[in-house]
């Protein structure tokens, strides 16, 4: 910018990268930030990580692209916090936020309270102090610990449809294969979309706890895509015709506390009346299982062996393999409380699954 910028009190003037703490009442961390601000004026794009603590490859690429990152080769500003959630990062818990009052999960109090809880509370001072002064939110999501997942990336959602569609376009010139449009508001990256009216979008890569040197790589990639998109960074990425849109789609829940056995695997394509997945007491009874509604693809897929009843389970849908935009492709979103969820209460003890195996028994290890 041709002017200085100031966020949380922390000023950058033109062609400086400064950096700075957020610090909010109730908590022993200060979360680290940084400013660069461009010798040019431009948009300013927001880049968050770690609303989930295990969410790993975006928390890397975060902190990556703070240390790279040059002002000189900035038009405009981008404003990094790589750990939003640090107890539940160094604290190695996920989901919740585990320095809030109730542990809540830091997606689903947006856009929070003033006077709330402690994760209320940290999710109103960044909307209000970072968000509603930027012109982009980027959010960076994994499958945390407990989950597998397929890459893909959610349109923010406003309610302004040319907003909608200006994120849409950006996506066609990312890498993802797939892409939804959020139908959430308490998600961090909605609640800038729907309240802020700032145009946002997730990124979902990587899970099961890890990260690897690729998935940061895809992920810092396609941050900079989005940034010469916005005209922050020079240059402009290829258009993607290939990227497919999520029209229909299933969040499904665990109905039982058990053992969790699936019958299918990421990426997998999934036809009506399979079995997905069942859980089973600890004398092997059958507590419930649960069949696919529709055909479709495996995205998100639970890990662990061990589940209680709400947990998450296994999101899967359907996609236009032509690619177009549809007003009607939503997504349910990931860690959340405001799906349509499908609780798995589906008890067709049928053996004709669709799967190779032919036992009802057999499942695969995650």
């Amino acid at each position: 910018m041709t002017t200085d910028i100031v966020f949380n009190g922390v000023t950058a003037k033109p062609g400086e990268k400064t950096r700075g703490t957020i610090e909010i009442e109730g908590s022993v961390y200060k979360l680290p930030f940084v400013i660069l601000n461009g010798r040019e004026d431009g948009k300013t794009i927001l880049l968050t990580a770690s609303i989930h603590g295990f969410e790993y490859p975006g928390i890397q690429a975060a902190a990556e692209l703070m240390r790279e990152l040059d002002p000189d080769e900035i038009s405009g500003a981008v404003v990094i916090i790589p750990v939003v959630n640090a107890s539940g990062f160094f604290g190695r818990n996920p989901y919740i936020c585990p320095e809030d009052e109730y542990g809540k999960n830091l997606n689903k109090v947006g856009p929070g309270k003033a006077d709330g809880t402690f994760a209320e509370r940290l999710i109103f001072f960044l909307q209000e102090e970072f968000v509603k002064k930027c012109d982009f939110h980027l959010d960076l999501h994994s499958g945390d610990a407990t989950e597998k997942l397929m890459r893909f990336c959610a349109i923010g959602n406003s309610p302004d449809e040319e907003i909608r569609e200006y994120v849409h376009n950006i996506i066609h010139h990312l890498d993802f294969d797939y892409h939804t449009q959020s139908s959430g508001s308490t998600e961090f990256y909605n609640s800038s979309a729907k309240y802020a009216g700032v145009p946002a979008m997730m990124f979902e890569c990587g899970g099961n706890g890890t990260w690897s040197e690729e998935e940061v790589a895809f992920e810092k990639k396609n941050i900079r895509n989005i940034m010469q998109m916005l005209d922050i960074l020079p240059g402009k990425p290829a258009y993607n015709p290939n990227v497919k849109c999520i029209v229909k789609q299933a969040w499904i829940e665990c109905g039982a506390t058990g053992f969790f056995y699936a019958f299918c695997k990421v990426g997998d394509e999934v036809k009506e009346g399979q079995k997905l997945f069942e859980i089973r007491d600890i004398w092997g009874n059958l507590l419930e299982e649960h069949r696919a509604g529709f055909d479709g693809r495996v995205f998100i897929l639970n890990n662990t062996l061990g589940t209680s009843k709400g947990d998450d389970a296994i999101f899967y849908g359907y996609a236009d393999e032509a690619g177009h935009h549809h007003e009607h492709c939503q997504c349910h979103d990931h860690g959340h409380d405001h799906h349509t969820h499908e609780h798995a209460h589906n008890h067709e003890h049928t053996h004709d699954c669709g799967h190779e195996h032919d036992h009802e028994h057999d499942h695969i290890h995650n």
